[in-house]
């Protein structure tokens, strides 16, 4: 979703501060601190009773210029900004950012974004004007070095360049569909190509689960088997045949026994072990 001119405040630029088995998962949860389903520690995100969503006011929100301890960024201006959250959205993304970090074992010192909070307007249709969305096109790691979720720029790249780019980016949504039912990829289309847009719409303040019903996720999985699992599938969206068989050899792989679709037992140990092995 592209902003509206001055839909945001940037401010100046300032200096910025192996084979993956159900026990290694669990081993890595334990030692970090991390569970694998549950977000009872960030507090509830607003509500609309009819359950879509809402415009509020920038007021009613949050106002931060970091996730954890690594600046915003917007891409536009490539400035550091401030931006606006719902505060039970900002600490689910503070929570992914602190997996992201533990699992990849990648330390990002800038988020670069598209943005979260918009004014909405007469319409109120996007969870953007709910504070609850949020849109990320690069991690930088290093000065000069990005972990780029900015496909309209490196697609057309070839060979190991494009093979890195496309594990960097199905590691990164892995771990964003850990916390977030809907994450929507360059799959999903072409407004998407140069970011990633995250809400919590649908999962509301818990960890994700999987739903074989949401082309979405599955875009999702036929990704990370495509690109990260080495068993390429037809990245169409459709829970078929070959998408089941590829996502049964993979979880009989990490000992996983349990249905991809049964609750979060099988969907994040998936998930957790595609976005390491994205760095492996």
């Amino acid at each position: 979703m592209y902003p509206p001119r001055g839909a945001f405040e940037p401010r100046a630029s300032a200096p910025a501060p192996p084979v993956w088995t159900r026990r290694r998962l669990l081993a890595l949860a334990g030692a970090t601190g991390l569970t694998l389903s549950g977000c009872s520690s960030i507090s509830s995100t607003a509500q609309n009773p009819d359950g879509g969503a809402f415009c509020v006011d920038r007021s009613s929100l949050d106002q931060h210029s970091s996730l954890v301890t690594a600046p915003l960024v917007y891409e536009v201006s490539q400035e550091r900004t401030n931006l606006w959250f719902d505060s039970g959205f900002y600490g689910q993304l503070q929570a992914w950012l602190a997996a992201y970090v533990a699992q990849s074992k990648r330390q990002p010192d800038q988020i670069w974004t598209y943005g979260a909070w918009i004014s909405g307007g007469p319409r109120c249709d996007s969870w953007h004007h709910s504070g609850r969305a949020f849109d990320l096109s690069r991690l930088r790691l290093a000065p000069g070095q990005f972990l780029s979720a900015r496909y309209d720029q490196w697609r057309t790249t070839s060979g190991a360049a494009l093979q890195r780019h496309l594990r960097d980016y199905w590691g990164l949504a892995a771990s964003l569909h850990q916390h977030f039912a809907f994450v929507l990829t360059y799959l999903y289309n072409a407004q998407h190509h140069n970011h990633v847009h995250i809400d919590n719409g649908r999962s509301g303040n818990q960890l994700a689960t999987f739903s074989s019903r949401s082309r979405v996720q599955v875009q999702a999985v036929q990704g990370m088997l495509t690109y990260l699992w080495d068993r390429p599938v037809g990245l169409t969206g459709a829970w078929d045949g070959a998408t089941r068989r590829a996502v049964r050899q993979v979880l009989d792989d990490l000992e996983i026994t349990a249905d991809l679709r049964t609750g979060s037992s099988s969907w994040q140990p998936f998930l957790q072990a595609s976005t390491a092995r994205a760095t492996d």
